[in-house]
């Protein structure tokens, strides 16, 4: 009986000794890469792109509405057929505009998430590079856990070596086919 009770005294103690020699960092990844001021100005640069396209976009809307309005007017003129004729053609030019419309989209979220990467591959190795240099064992991201020690939290510390490298954040434009 002695013998058990002491098998468990030591498995306790060396279970809580490795517990205890971990060291745990906290990180808010979200955080770092929303703020970060390369992501930022790139954001800004695709907007600015977007927007070329957008204006195109709004117009060429204004034309289907235009286009659609003369259909219906049309339809005291022209015949049945011909009205079919007009509708299956307005039909097709706005299918073709919608899937470009979905192209533009799929492409430009795309793009971010390809920066975004890249951001994170950055962070990632500041927090290796962090983690070597303090003994760290676990870095945790904020969405992991409920509660920790605000002293675990080294947001700020690898914000700032993210914030001194030159990050090459670039996109591709939209092209048209």
């Amino acid at each position: 009986m002695k013998s058990i009770y002491a098998i468990i005294f030591s498995s306790i103690l060396l279970f809580s000794l490795n517990l205890a020699a971990q060291t745990i960092a906290i990180i808010n990844i979200q955080h770092l890469i929303d703020n970060n001021p390369t992501y930022i100005k790139t954001l800004r640069e695709i907007e600015y792109n977007q927007n070329l396209y957008l204006k195109e976009f709004e117009s060429k809307e204004n034309e289907f509405k235009i286009n659609l309005k003369k259909i219906e007017d049309s339809k005291l003129i022209l015949n049945q057929d011909e009205i079919n004729i007009q509708i299956d053609k307005y039909n097709n030019e706005l299918s073709k505009f919608s899937n470009l419309v979905d192209e533009f989209n799929s492409h430009y979220q795309h793009q971010i998430f390809k920066i975004r990467e890249i951001v994170l591959g950055e962070i990632i190795v500041l927090l290796e590079k962090y983690a070597s240099e303090n003994n760290v064992d676990l870095i945790l991201d904020s969405t992991s856990y409920l509660i920790a020690s605000n002293s675990l939290d080294i947001t700020e510390i690898i914000k700032k070596n993210l914030n001194k490298l030159n990050l090459k954040l670039e996109f591709d434009n939209f092209e048209k086919n």
